[in-house]
């Protein structure tokens, strides 16, 4: 699974042509350079990378009815498959002066939680034989490109202006990648690793197993 979807995700890391939105007029609105357009423009191409993988091996798949369920993506052979796929993407930008950057993983109070299985969750946790994490990176333009009001056709494409360039994508369990510390001040978030891109892809977490990761997360109390 991890290197077919890779593949498929090959295009976003050898720059990355998606430049906007169109309607049936034929007219092309302009992403913007709002970091949830970005990250939800990445989800998008996802999907089409997993949509493959699931009709290569003969499996379903699933995306959340409801707001902030986990996962965004689940693969499953049926519903009563207890070796379901996790997939879960999360986006952020590269920062100035620093290689190392982390994500937010989840809350610690829901849905890993014996008690609260089901809770915000599209199957109960106990249906997941993995969890993974499909993460991305990228370079955000610096200076004005507005954008706001312009409207493009499909002759001027390569007018449109990109907001994003040197995207790097990873793929890894999400236990390998977990950190012991809240990733998001006072919500019960579970936080990553603070690391660069090669530690993500090499899954240099601070746990051993999966079964210490949950134990660990299990254990937290949230303190706000």
């Amino acid at each position: 699974m991890k290197e077919f979807i890779l593949n498929a995700l090959e295009e976003i890391q050898n720059g990355y042509t998606l430049c906007g939105v169109v309607d049936r007029r034929a007219r092309v609105y302009p992403l913007g350079s709002d970091t949830k357009v970005i990250s939800t423009l990445f989800e998008i191409v996802v999907r089409q990378a997993v949509a493959s993988y699931a009709k290569h091996s003969g499996l379903e798949l699933i995306e959340p009815t409801k707001q902030n369920h986990y996962p965004d993506f689940t693969l499953m052979k049926n519903v009563k498959d207890q070796q379901k796929i996790a997939i879960d993407v999360k986006t952020t930008y590269k920062k100035k002066g620093t290689r190392r950057f982390g994500y937010t993983l989840g809350s610690y109070t829901s849905y890993i939680r014996p008690e609260t299985a089901s809770k915000n969750i599209v199957f109960p946790y106990d249906q997941y034989a993995e969890h993974w994490v499909i993460g991305f990176i990228y370079k955000r333009f610096e200076g004005k490109r507005d954008t706001t009001g312009l409207i493009f056709s499909f002759d001027s494409l390569n007018e449109i202006p990109i907001p994003f360039d040197d995207a790097e994508v990873f793929i890894q369990e999400k236990w390998r990648i977990a950190g012991d510390r809240a990733g998001s001040g006072n919500t019960a978030n579970i936080g990553s690793i603070s690391g660069t891109i090669d530690d993500f892809r090499s899954g240099n977490g601070v746990f051993q197993t999966e079964q210490e990761f949950l134990e660990y997360w299990r254990g937290c109390k949230r303190t706000a």
